[in-house]
């Protein structure tokens, strides 16, 4: 039954083969005539069907087909977008910057148009994100590093326990690729993510916070002396990620170390220390 053509055949060779049999029985025709009267329409029948009626219709169907995957995927698309408007950082970011919200959007639209989940698509958008962070922390206030560098160090702690070398790559994503936090963090941990990127960016839209360098080293070398203790000559890796030395494991426990002796200076001396380490513009 899935030859297209075997039903209808059917029925017209019924029909033709009764008006056939009628008329020789009433002598209006012969048996060869009768013959051919069954045999040319279903051939003749077969050919426009085969030829033109049913390819008519499987592109029809096909066309049809196609247009319903277009709108699903259209629809998801645009479900996909509305997450992404309505989801911190990124409702803040398209409100501050337009052009970058649009770099974003594209990015997502094409992920999801490959395939992506809509979740993991926007998972895959933070390093964009933190490159921004980058940009601005220097002029966000005390409160916001501190929150952030706070929340960042449990994410590697996080990471840490389940594998080095994830730790390793969400620490350096330009060497190894990153990670997608969403498929690797908790809710708990993804969900303050967003709160404190969110923060950040809105406590971030005046002019660069002064830094003290002077004071930001002195703090710094004073860490890295006790650290030295405990880590020797390996805690000069951390300024050469790319060494063929480096150890993802030992890297992610230096960087732990690291960010938390700094975060356990006094508000105002941490976040001098940190903006000096994280801000592109500090000297």
């Amino acid at each position: 039954m899935n030859n297209p053509t075997l039903i209808p055949s059917v029925i017209a060779l019924l029909v033709l083969s009764l008006l056939a049999l009628l008329l020789v029985k009433k002598g209006k025709i012969g048996r060869l005539s009768a013959l051919l009267l069954v045999i040319i329409p279903l051939v003749v029948g077969n050919g426009v069907w085969l030829g033109w009626i049913h390819p008519q219709q499987k592109q029809h169907q096909q066309q049809q087909q196609l247009q319903r995957q277009q709108q699903r995927q259209a629809d998801k698309i645009a479900d996909a977008q509305q997450q992404l408007a309505a989801t911190p950082p990124y409702s803040t970011i398209r409100q501050q910057q337009p052009a970058l919200y649009k770099q974003i959007n594209e990015q997502l639209v094409a992920a999801v148009r490959a395939g992506t989940d809509p979740d993991k698509a926007i998972g895959q958008l933070r390093p964009m994100v933190a490159e921004l962070l980058n940009q601005r922390v220097g002029r966000a206030d005390d409160d916001s590093i501190i929150n952030y560098m706070r929340l960042s160090v449990s994410q590697m702690e996080n990471l840490r326990q389940q594998n080095g070398e994830l730790c390793f790559k969400f620490l350096f994503p330009q060497i190894r690729g990153g990670v997608n936090s969403e498929e690797l963090l908790p809710q708990t941990l993804l969900q303050q993510d967003r709160q404190q990127m969110d923060a950040l960016l809105r406590a971030s839209q005046g002019a660069e916070k002064p830094i003290d360098i002077a004071q930001a080293r002195r703090s710094l070398q004073s860490i890295v002396r006790k650290l030295y203790a405990k880590w020797g000559s390996d805690l000069q890796l951390l300024n050469s990620p790319t060494d063929s030395r480096v150890e993802p494991e030992k890297m992610c426990d230096m960087t732990i170390d690291l960010y938390s002796a700094v975060l356990a200076l006094p508000t105002k001396q941490s976040a001098n220390v940190l903006r000096m380490m994280l801000s592109t513009n500090a000297g």
